[in-house]
């Protein structure tokens, strides 16, 4: 199924988002060094029973990269409930991987309107802000350099018994288009500026404004973001359904295993709404 490539202008520039499949909404922000591609398995089965949006986030994939941006986690928020206004979508399913599952939990922190659920698959939150020689440190002028020599093919294959259980789950292909965005022209700005607005994890006092049922999805081997930080989610947000951990799955469990992640999704989407206590 070929997606429906949308283009919607938000504050910092213009986004890339891909629609597939029809029926009630789906939406899905990646995480740090990925891109709207680490869906397309999930995307693919959903897209049978609903109208599936995956974006890629400012900075990422196709989207613009300034190099002035505001690359904050905040300010990432903010732009995806705004996509989600432009394109007039209410009920809204929203999942979020890693620092975009932080970014969906603000979101939904921010305004719960548009939303019906929520679910973080291995979401990053609740880190330390870094101190100020690690922000300038981060954000010098060798992170260009890093970023070059760092994120290629062979850079990507090093990296991947860190990322996934079982690493034979990327073939050179699917290498090939994670990669593709690291080799624009602005990546390295982007990433510096990036490093440059990071900020503290989402605290727990703005999970508490977070009622809509969530789902927690982790994986047992997850070195990335490890399932300590699930429990924290567990912890602190109201109205938590299910968490659910998969042995044998690292920190992408929509490449490791698109299957079981598409079935826990459509089993939460279609239970009966919890009601906040």
């Amino acid at each position: 199924m070929n997606p429906q490539v949308l283009n919607v202008d938000v504050d910092g520039g213009t986004l890339y988002v891909e629609k597939r499949g029809a029926g009630e909404p789906v939406f899905l922000v990646h995480g740090l060094f990925a891109s709207s591609y680490c869906w397309r398995l999930v995307a693919e089965q959903l897209a049978l029973r609903y109208t599936v949006y995956a974006l890629d986030l400012l900075g990422f994939g196709k989207s613009d990269m300034p190099n002035d941006g505001d690359y904050s986690q905040s300010a990432q928020a903010r732009r995806v409930l705004d996509v989600i206004g432009k394109l007039e979508l209410q009920n809204v399913r929203l999942v979020g991987h890693s620092m975009g599952g932080e970014i969906s939990a603000l979101a939904a922190s921010f305004d719960p309107t548009p939303f019906r659920q929520l679910v973080l698959v291995a979401a990053d939150g609740f880190r330390p802000a870094f101190k100020p020689w690690q922000r300038r440190l981060l954000s010098g002028a060798w992170m260009g350099w890093l970023v070059k020599r760092r994120f290629d093919e062979r850079g990507f294959r090093r990296s991947i018994s860190r990322i996934v259980a079982d690493p034979s789950v990327y073939g050179s292909d699917v290498i090939a288009e994670y990669v593709a965005p690291y080799r624009r022209e602005e990546f390295p700005l982007a990433m510096r500026r990036l490093a440059h607005d990071r900020e503290a994890g989402i605290s727990p006092d703005l999970c508490s404004n977070i009622k809509i049922p969530t789902l927690l999805l982790w994986g047992d081997q997850d070195r990335i973001v490890p399932p300590r930080i699930g429990d924290r989610y567990r912890d602190v947000l109201p109205n938590v359904v299910r968490y659910e951990r998969l042995n044998n799955c690292g920190h992408m469990p929509m490449e490791e295993h698109p299957e079981w992640l598409t079935e826990e999704l459509v089993t939460f989407f279609e239970a009966k709404r919890k009601t906040p206590q």
